[in-house]
């Protein structure tokens, strides 16, 4: 934090506080207490801003509608505005408060505000008279007075800077911005020592007419750089011109064909440092101090004969321009860029430095240039302090210096193995270059080489190389995708052996961009390349190779990749290839896809292309269905089934005993819903080893397999040899499950089911009979129908059969039982809760229905529903399922068989057309495999 905080946050809260005064004066006057306790804070905030040490002042402007602080605008509240347009309808150009203030002065300048209406000429009157005699406040009015043309472009806050510090500043800043003052200077320091010796010594010529040159004056020093040096900022300051019209170049000087002009590098430092010190004499002494001229005069003097000639030329191109470009900044530090820039180039045009070489040479030259940016970079200073990015010194000097490299010379450095020298910047604005000319086959050998530097053999060079590379990946993409590949191999290959942890972080960003590069343009074979080269640094460096891997972005676009596999039908070789690579993210994507499906084809589909996935993937979803989480095997259990029946048989019977009973309903329906063609024996292992409400499901899905290889054991359910925990409603689903595998061989035991009597009644529950006798009108229709008459079974018992199964169904789940809408809802309350609910049922089958609930349960709760039939009560076991529209579904998992056939004739009684919902082959979404049974 800079020590200037501290005085202009005190100064802003002393505004603040000097507006609420007035307004308090307003509407309380100035006695009272209100009153004086803000001018007390008013006063203490004043202090603050402006010590009894300090030798500036505070300067408060007003221009229109805003507040100037030192000259800098002041974001302020609405009557903070109306403080402003006060003060400029008066007139009142800016308050100026001392060091010296007293308490009296302020407490005078207060009440010279009126508390009523008043005009704004009156204010200033009476701010003069109230202040009349007073030295810590001054009042300046605005006036209307001739002024330098050059102070034309300067803002409101330069302007009040220049009347306040007065005139000795004006000619300060003049000579300080102005390159003919500079000039001018220089010259008189030339001029000290004797001008004609000077010029002699120097060879420093008039033009090419050796006219006489004189270094006296600014007008000779500006005549000599008309003919002496170009205006073309291209031209060479570091060479003179030659009589004899031979170029640049051609004069007497140290070694062929260098200027006699040329510094050395000592000598360019020390021009430099000059500067520096010209930049801090005037920050220091601008001001209007006496021994300000002097003291820069002797820092000139002191300067070697050649460096003074040296600026005297670079000064006198800078002023050939001013008429056409007005500087943006001091011109000490165009001065020294300038120097800085010429002096590199001419060097890395004769070849006696490389590429390498001149980013040392600049970064050295850059720290003088620095220092003199901080004493004199005030504007970028309050930019920072904004919050606004802007360009490092470093950068500035490397754009010009490019910018000043002629076209062959930046071609020759692309293509070098030095390429890592230059800045993204000026290799992304180049190759932008070479493709709007067409030149693209250029564009990718530049790209090229630029990458191949991650791999050079200079430390400093890897480094810079993948810092630019970071930067440069979409350019890369959208040149030639497949150069994201190329890239990524040097950078990969790289981190394998790299053993600088400065370096490793470079390379690891660098490659996490280009890989997240190639997700982002589908580029499939640079995201194979890097997953490969990323199993390659594993070997080396694991914890790098795990930290790359959760940084690329490529397993979280693993569901983007397998929405486009499916939905392309045959994915692309370099997609798949993704997709092998990545196993556990995108069988656990597929197993969800799968799960979700209600079109066969779509399932099929899935399944395929996890076949597609190989070995890898199938032994991950084998995995986690022999021991990983729970919740994980349920889902995984049904694609697995489709790609490995074999493997769910021998592992997961085992394991769903311990699953909890929601988990063991998820895993029945998964392997229901898959179209394995071994799942019906995989159903019969796990029958006795799933909780008993879960039975029911298991037979009912067995029974739509159709697998004659069910055969014995449900004829042995219907008999009533029931696994251990069941109750007779699974004999009811047994028999159901018969007539739908349509195998003659359970005619007898059906028959016998519906035969067989006591002494009195029949020997078997009429649920258990009117199920049998359904099955037997699939399988034997003649002797079905040739017995109802002796059955004992009126014709409504026998309506609401169970539905036939599609053989060629196109979607995953059909519904197995007809729906009833009830022509008045049956209310129902649960009893096994701690907080019961109350339930509004109007579609309903045998097996479930649908419900509104008073309050919400979470699916799989077991209820134990009381249904009210008028006079009459209904009892079943119910799992609650998902949420339906406004309602929830439930699953009938257990019902007394008496109960069951109250529920029958209930449908049977609101049967008909209208109330039958139509049975077609469509979709069910979870909840119809639940009511629709």
């Amino acid at each position: 934090m800079k020590a200037v905080d501290s005085k202009t946050t005190a100064a802003r809260a002393f505004v603040r506080s000097l507006n609420i005064l007035l307004k308090f004066a307003r509407l309380y006057g100035y006695d009272h207490v209100r009153t004086v306790e803000q001018f007390d804070s008013a006063w203490q905030e004043l202090r603050a801003a402006i010590p009894d040490a300090a030798d500036a002042g505070l300067l408060l402007g007003a221009t229109g509608s805003q507040l100037l602080l030192d000259g800098v605008p002041l974001e302020g509240s609405p009557a903070e505005k109306q403080f402003a347009e006060l003060l400029s309808a008066a007139g009142v150009g800016s308050v100026q408060f001392f060091s010296c203030i007293a308490q009296d002065e302020l407490n005078r300048f207060v009440r010279a505000f009126p508390t009523g209406k008043a005009k704004p000429a009156e204010l200033a009157l009476q701010l003069k008279a109230a202040l009349a005699s007073t030295s810590g406040i001054r009042i300046n009015e605005i006036c209307f007075v001739a002024t330098d043309s050059r102070m034309k472009g300067a803002g409101v806050a330069a302007q009040l800077a220049a009347v306040t510090l007065g005139g000795d500043s004006d000619k300060f800043n003049r000579w300080l911005n102005d390159p003919q003052k500079l000039l001018e200077m220089i010259a008189a320091a030339q001029g000290s020592k004797g001008s004609g010796a000077l010029d002699s010594a120097t060879g420093f010529t008039g033009g090419p007419a050796n006219g006489p040159a004189s270094a006296g004056s600014a007008e000779s020093a500006g005549a000599s750089a008309e003919n002496g040096v170009s205006a073309n900022p291209a031209a060479r300051p570091f060479q003179t011109a030659s009589p004899s019209g031979l170029g640049p170049g051609a004069g007497p000087g140290p070694g062929p064909g260098r200027g006699s002009l040329e510094p050395s590098e000592a000598e360019m430092y020390r021009i430099l440092t000059a500067l520096t010190s010209f930049g801090q004499i005037g920050a220091t002494g601008g001001t209007g101090a006496p021994g300000t001229g002097p003291a820069i005069h002797e820092e000139l003097s002191q300067l070697p004969v050649r460096a003074q000639d040296i600026l005297k030329q670079a000064l006198a191109e800078l002023a050939a321009r001013a008429p056409d470009h007005k500087p943006d900044q001091s011109v000490l530090i165009q001065l020294a860029e300038h120097l800085a820039i010429r002096f590199a180039l001419e060097r890395f045009e004769r070849g006696e430095v490389k590429v390498n070489a001149v980013r040392q040479m600049l970064d050295h030259m850059n720290h003088e240039i620095e220092n003199l940016r901080k004493i004199l970079g005030a504007h970028e200073d309050k930019m920072s302090d904004a919050g606004l990015l802007i360009e490092s010194h470093r950068e500035i000097l490397d754009r010009q210096f490019w910018a000043a490299v002629p076209e062959s010379g930046k071609r020759a450095v692309l293509l070098s193995e030095e390429a890592w020298c230059i800045p993204p910047k000026n290799v992304q604005s180049y190759v932008n270059d070479l493709i709007k000319k067409g030149d693209v086959a250029e564009a990718v050998s530049i790209l090229r080489n630029y990458a191949a530097c991650a791999e050079s053999e200079d430390s400093d060079g890897r480094k810079k190389a993948a810092a630019g590379l970071s930067q440069l990946a979409e350019l890369y993409a959208k040149i030639d995708p497949k150069l994201l590949g190329e890239a990524l191999r040097h950078l990969g290959l790289r981190l394998s052996v790299e053993q600088d942890a400065e370096s490793q972080a470079l390379a690891s960003a660098a490659f996490v961009r280009f890989s997240q590069q190639a997700a982002t343009n589908r580029c499939f074979s640079a995201m194979e390349q890097a997953l490969d080269l990323v199993a390659g640094v594993e070997a080396q460096h694991p914890g790098v190779a795990q930290s790359l891997r959760g940084k690329m972005g490529i397993e979280e676009r693993i569901p983007e990749f397998v929405e486009e596999a499916l939905r392309a039908r045959h994915a692309s070789a370099g997609l798949t290839n993704v997709l092998k690579l990545l196993p556990q993210s995108t069988m656990e994507q597929l197993a969800n896809r799968f799960n979700r499906c209600s079109l066969r084809d779509d399932a099929e589909h899935i399944a395929n292309l996890a076949a597609d996935l190989g070995e890898e993937a199938v032994q991950y979803l084998r995995s986690i269905v022999r021991g990983g989480p729970v919740a994980e095997a349920a889902e995984q259990v049904g694609l697995l089934s489709k790609l490995d029946p074999q493997a769910v048989e021998v592992f997961l019977p085992g394991r769903v005993k311990n699953f909890p009973r929601v988990s063991q309903d998820r895993v029945v329906r998964q392997l229901s819903s898959s179209g394995a063609p071994g799942r019906c024996r995989i159903l019969l292992k796990l029958l006795d080893h799933v909780d008993p409400l879960v039975m029911p499901l298991v037979i009912d899905e067995i029974g739509i397999t159709a697998d004659r290889e069910a055969l014995g054991r449900l004829m042995n359910i219907v008999d009533g040899d029931l696994p251990a925990g069941a109750g007779p409603f699974l004999r009811v689903r047994a028999a159901e499950a018969l007539g739908r595998i349509h195998a003659p061989e359970s005619v007898a035991a059906l028959k016998r089911i519906v035969e067989t009597k006591k002494v009195f009644g029949w020997a078997h529950p009429q649920e258990l009979r009117v199920s049998a006798l359904q099955a037997l009108e699939k399988l034997d229709p003649a002797w079905a129908r040739e017995f109802v008459a002796r059955s004992g079974l009126s014709k409504a018992d026998l309506t609401l059969a169970p539905l036939e199964m599609l053989i060629n169904s196109r979607f995953v789940r059909q519904r197995r039982h007809t729906r009833v809408r009830l022509q008045k809802p049956v209310v129902a309350f649960s009893v096994n809760l701690k907080q019961n609910c109350r339930m509004e049922i109007r579609t309903v089958s045998l097996a479930g229905g649908v419900a509104t609930i008073d309050r919400h349960l979470p699916p799989g709760t077991p209820v134990q529903l009381k249904m009210q039939l008028g006079l009459r009560h209904l009892q079943a076991t119910a799992l609650l399922r998902d949420y339906r529209g406004q309602g929830m579904s439930f699953e009938i998992v257990d019902m007394n068989l008496d109960e069951r056939g109250k529920l029958r004739r209930l449908l049977a009684d609101n049967l008909s057309p209208s109330t039958a919902v139509e049975e077609t082959d469509r979709p069910l979404v979870a909840s119809d495999v639940i009511v629709s049974r």
